[in-house]
């Protein structure tokens, strides 16, 4: 029966790390896919922003022309991109458009979390990052964890983000450590 009780208890460990491994990748992958989607924003901001550099349009026309072609991008579940300044204000959102021109110094998510704050400080230190919160899902009572990327863009103030659920990282590593230890069960019960 010791036998026994160590082999189980080694398969358990060994689900355990699995599960754990697996969650490490699935957010990692999240976060390049985001960087991914943030970039390309960005090279759009860029592309808008160059064309008013050289007279080809004002500035005030390729903020406009900006924030309609990224306003229109989708991907996923209908995930979306935003667009706020470092104040933070919101100045372009497709889901939310009464938000534009808001003041989000005090908008939190349920934890108490100050999200676009949190997105300036990114941008700030870094440039760009990552930024973990709570957001309202469809479907659902409560908001659900999400994580966002953010990416400034210096000359316009601006910070642009996107943002996907993780619930669902957490329901498939939990469906890989169900598979994990029914296969540990098996084991022990045919030894």
């Amino acid at each position: 029966y010791a036998l026994i009780s160590l082999s189980f208890i080694g398969l358990l460990g060994i689900a355990a790390l699995d599960s754990r491994e697996l969650a490490s990748s699935l957010n990692q992958q999240k976060q390049i896919e985001l960087k991914h989607l943030g970039e390309l924003a960005l090279g759009i901001v860029k592309k808008e922003h160059a064309a008013a550099q050289k007279g080809e349009i004002s500035e005030a026309d390729a903020q406009k022309r900006a924030m309609a072609q990224i306003g229109a991008l989708r991907y996923g579940s209908n995930d979306y991109f935003w667009i706020n300044d470092m104040l933070p204000r919101m100045v372009m959102h497709p889901i939310k458009p009464e938000m534009v021109g808001n003041d989000l110094s005090n908008y939190k998510d349920p934890n108490g979390k100050l999200l676009f704050v949190d997105f300036v400080e990114a941008v700030k230190k870094e440039g760009s990052g990552f930024v973990p919160y709570e957001w309202p899902k469809p479907g659902f009572d409560k908001p659900q964890p999400k994580l966002s990327y953010v990416v400034g863009f210096a000359p316009w103030n601006w910070v642009i983000g996107t943002g996907v659920y993780i619930d669902d990282l957490k329901a498939q590593t939990w469906v890989s450590t169900q598979r994990s230890l029914i296969f540990a069960g098996l084991i022990l019960l045919f030894t």
